[in-house]
């Protein structure tokens, strides 16, 4: 605006310039024709040069010079070969009379031109009223803009501001800020990023609802054990968990990588047809396989719509126990019975027999030793029916220290190693110490020493060792150089009620058969394993490992 007012302003400057001039030629003019042109001169202004050309270009009057005869012929000045065509004519010029930057304005007239010069410095200042611009609306033009860039700027920073601030509230976002932490823009970009946080902030609770049903749901499936997976009405898997695909593929007889493919198994058959059945009124199916060493119980279960559930469980520990439960009963009654029948035995001699007081005493004897043999059975049976049921995150465990256990064994049994002229050595490391219960490693090492005392023999050695040590475990061997057992046995010395040597039970002398038992499951509740071999000196050699 300020650039189009001055271009204006200007134009108006020059054409009052050139009518000022134009109003000079007129008068100058006037005053040549009437031959009056002296008498003018001097009330021409004193900066403005006025000179008389005729058609040929001589110059016949200049006001700059006092002798116009020794002009050059100003025929090619520009101004007057403007005029010519024109009538009028200008240009700015440096002058070669003055050797000053000029503005030349020339009339044509005909048969002459008038032409005057005025320094260009002075032009502006050439008459009153155009000396000055017109600041006014200069200066009122910049302050305008000046406000008008205030306001705008104003405006821009502060939705720049609050665009910077929303900026802010997506990257805090994104970084994970909490959402009660972020900061929000007080303006009406804050209102609606507090929407924003709002909306968030129930998607952020429904999506927590969601993943924490879903650790409950993958929780209880873990916890169960249980396989399960469910299909749609066309036999389309929708989910099937881990425990499902393991169990699946010990069922089938080739690689499964879809759960369906499970109901096309031969031993499956059942379930397929019941599947398959839509008259069938049961909504339920149980089938148990075995497989695999396990025992399987797989549950079928249609709803209404046509899709089905699959539940696949391992309950062979289950059958395990309930066939164990059944042996250690007749075990044990079996057990029990030899003892009451020769106490009974015993006791009806001394009751209803006239015997002699020698007889009498040694029926007493063996009375007392038949009911001393079911009072350790009662307690092997006692602790063994413990160890099966303990957890092992109920047992208390404290730092034990192995080499003092074995020592306590060796200074209780002193008496019957001699007795029975038994070399006890106790090699475990004085520094050997695991994390156990007390009781139960006791019990171990007690088992291991009563078994080699009843079957091993007299004049032996007894070793107990550390063969072996890591970070997690430490590796124990014990050995008698006794009798030993036939390698056949090695396998079953474990289980409950066994016994290489029957013959000794009958006179009195055998244990319980469940020493060794007792042995295997303290091991396993200490985190070990457990085995025997026959050693090189012919006698018998458990080795076990200890979670330390």
């Amino acid at each position: 605006m300020v650039y189009i007012h001055q271009r204006q302003e200007s134009e108006i400057r020059r054409e009052l310039l050139l009518s000022k001039l134009d109003a000079h030629a007129e008068v100058i003019n006037n005053a040549y024709e009437k031959g009056t042109v002296d008498l003018l001169l001097p009330d021409i202004p004193k900066d403005l040069r006025v000179t008389i050309v005729n058609n040929d270009g001589k110059v016949l009057l200049d006001t700059g010079v006092p002798d116009a005869s020794t002009m050059g012929n100003h025929d090619t000045r520009p101004e007057l070969q403007q005029a010519r065509f024109h009538k009028v004519g200008t240009s700015v010029r440096t002058s070669k009379t003055t050797g000053t930057k000029t503005f030349y304005y020339a009339r044509y007239y005909g048969d002459h031109y008038i032409r005057a010069a005025l320094p260009y410095d002075h032009v502006n200042t050439y008459y009153q009223g155009l000396e000055t611009n017109n600041y006014y609306f200069i200066y009122t033009s910049i302050i305008v803009f000046l406000l008008m860039m205030i306001a705008l700027f104003m405006l821009v920073r502060r939705y720049n501001t609050s665009l910077r601030q929303l900026g802010d509230l997506s990257n805090q976002i994104a970084q994970g800020v909490p959402l009660d932490q972020l900061a929000l823009p007080s303006d009406d970009f804050g209102a609606m990023g507090q929407q924003i946080v709002d909306l968030l902030k129930e998607k952020e609770q429904a999506i927590a609802a969601i993943r924490e049903a879903r650790k409950r749901l993958i929780l209880h499936f873990k916890l169960s054990n249980i396989g399960i997976a469910l299909f749609d009405k066309d036999g389309n898997t929708e989910f099937a968990n881990s425990h499902f695909i393991l169990y699946a593929n010990m069922l089938a007889t080739r690689p499964m990588t879809n759960a369906n493919e499970l109901i096309d198994e031969p031993n499956l058959e059942k379930v397929k047809h019941f599947l398959e059945d839509k008259k069938h009124k049961k909504k339920s199916l149980i089938q148990t396989i075995n497989q695999c060493n396990k025992i399987f119980e797989i549950k079928a279960l249609k709803s209404k719509d046509g899709s089905f559930e699959l539940t696949i469980e391992d309950i062979t520990k289950e059958e395990n126990n309930r066939v164990l439960k059944h042996e250690m009963t007749s075990s044990i009654t079996q057990k029990l019975r030899t003892p009451l029948i020769s106490i009974r035995s015993y006791l009806e001699t001394l009751n209803f027999m006239d015997i002699s007081d020698e007889k009498r005493k040694e029926f007493t004897q063996k009375a007392y030793s038949q009911a001393v043999h079911m009072n350790e059975v009662l307690d092997d049976i006692r602790l063994l029916t413990k160890l099966d049921d303990e957890d092992e995150a109920l047992v208390d465990f404290t730092p034990v220290n192995l080499r003092l256990v074995a020592e306590e064994i060796r200074i209780a049994y002193t008496a019957a190693f001699t007795e029975h002229g038994i070399t006890f050595a106790n090699e475990l490391p004085s520094e050997l110490t695991i994390r156990g219960n007390q009781s139960l490693l006791y019990d171990i090492f007690k088992n291991l020493v009563e078994n080699s005392l009843r079957y091993a023999g007299d004049n032996i050695e007894i070793n107990i060792r550390s063969y072996h040590e890591d970070k997690k475990y430490a590796y124990i061997s014990y050995h008698d150089t006794g009798k030993g057992v036939d390698e056949k046995t090695l396998g079953r010395l474990f289980d409950r009620f066994y016994r290489a040597d029957e013959g000794k039970s009958e006179e009195g002398k055998g244990g319980t058969g469940l020493g060794l038992s007792i042995v295997r499951n303290a091991i396993q509740i200490h985190g070990g394993q457990v085995q025997a071999r026959i050693h090189p000196s012919g006698g018998l050699e458990v080795l076990f490992h200890l979670r330390k």
